[in-house]
């Protein structure tokens, strides 16, 4: 593999016949061309070359070792039928496949829809759009697919969603279907759960950035595991709530602090007739703990992870709630000053660029007079920002995190 980093400029060379990615270079030299960045706008991309330069592909830092380790074994693979990717952050699996494959199905499976999203949109952009992206919380069909392959990195995936995903692998497989599994490092953990689940494997490629295993499906599970949990979620001097969780989902098995402390302000700040917005719910257990401790009108839950939102309508059932919505959204919705309540746990992660989008979609939703809520475990960021937007902000701290409260005015 060759990795370059190259200007935009130096794509002049280059000639892209329709919707076709396949492209020639001065020296007439045929290769497939995938790009899953904006060439047009940023000063320095990545080129990298795979398979015999084959396949070249312009992204913003380079693909995923956990992505690359599988080009190879893609390449190898006999007639497959029915592909289903794991765990792909990115659609260029996908598009190589389907270029080695024609007549394959192929489908991409993902858990958050904004990662459906970017690779419904890199499929569109390189000519791909035959390839099938689902963003459901569980593998739906069973004994269906001949080959899956499945991606574990170290900061995207936890153990338990790892044995989760590894199990509803094989249920999916048909019988003597096959899998591959991409490994960041050489985590042995990976090796042992295949042993377990399928009674053997074989180390494909290993080397000091990653290893890749393949695997047969033999037969049934004798018997499957379930990964599902309940907890008890209490709120000071509030009901407590009952809460089911799986992996995959934020603080799975226990509310974390910093969802109690919002549930514990916010339910404290709720009137009756109230309509709350909770931006990315989680389980639930703040919207669910707000609606239990006052006579609210609406409760309209929002996350862009797809077994979220399937836990927190089991959670709502679970509590008795009636007046309720669920939505599985990766940019908030289009309504516009419906809300006078708006919740919000946003991730650490993105430098505070999803953090932004929770803030500007309070100040969206809410009318004259709401009030919108937004837990940190260090807020001095959100605090500026919340006053930017809102003209005011207070920080309420609590359990060791903090709330910052501000109330649209105009």
């Amino acid at each position: 593999m060759a990795a370059i980093k190259t200007r935009p400029s130096d794509l002049q060379d280059l000639e892209y016949f329709g919707a076709n990615p396949v492209m020639y270079n001065k020296h007439k030299e045929t290769y497939m061309f995938i790009s899953i960045t904006d060439t047009k706008n940023k000063p320095f991309i990545k080129e990298e070359s795979f398979l015999q330069n084959r396949y070249r592909v312009i992204s913003r830092s380079g693909l995923s070792v956990t992505e690359i380790q599988f080009f190879e074994v893609l390449k190898g693979l006999i007639s497959p039928k029915r592909i289903l990717f794991l765990e792909n952050r990115t659609g260029v699996c996908g598009i190589i496949a389907r270029s080695l494959y024609p007549e394959a199905e192929i489908t991409i499976h993902c858990i958050d829809l904004y990662y459906a999203n970017k690779i419904k949109k890199n499929l569109a952009k390189n000519g791909s759009p035959t390839i099938e992206v689902v963003c459901k919380p569980y593998i739906e069909q069973k004994d269906f697919y001949d080959t899956i392959f499945l991606q574990f990195s170290k900061s995207t995936i936890t153990r338990e969603l790892a044995s989760d995903l590894l199990q509803q692998t094989h249920q999916a497989l048909q019988p003597a279907g096959k899998c591959f599994l991409s490994i960041e490092g050489n985590d042995t953990w990976v090796h042992k759960q295949a042993e377990k689940l399928f009674g053997g494997y074989s180390v494909l490629l290993q080397n000091r950035t990653g290893c890749c295993l393949g695997a047969q499906k033999r037969g049934k599970l004798k018997r499957a595991r379930n990964f599902q949990a309940e907890c008890i979620a209490t709120i000071f001097g509030k009901k407590a709530v009952r809460l089911i969780t799986i992996p995959g989902i934020f603080s799975h098995r226990e509310v974390d602090e910093g969802a109690l402390a919002l549930a514990e302000i916010a339910s404290g700040d709720a009137s009756p007739g109230d309509t709350v917005f909770d931006m990315g719910c989680g389980c639930g257990v703040v919207g669910i703990s707000i609606a239990v401790n006052q006579h609210i009108n609406n409760v309209c839950f929002v996350d862009s992870n797809s077994r979220a939102t399937y836990v927190t309508e089991k959670n709502c059932l679970l509590n008795n709630l009636e007046h309720y919505e669920v939505r599985l959204s990766d940019q908030g919705v289009e309504e516009d000053g419906n809300f006078s309540l708006f919740t919000g746990n946003p991730p650490y992660f993105s430098h505070y660029k999803i953090s932004e989008l929770f803030i500007c979609t309070a100040h969206k939703v809410l009318k004259q007079g709401g009030r919108a809520f937004i837990v940190a475990k260090t807020a001095s960021w959100h605090y500026t920002f919340m006053k930017n937007v809102f003209g005011n902000a207070e920080r309420i701290r609590r359990r060791g995190y903090e709330i910052v409260k501000s109330v649209k005015y105009s």
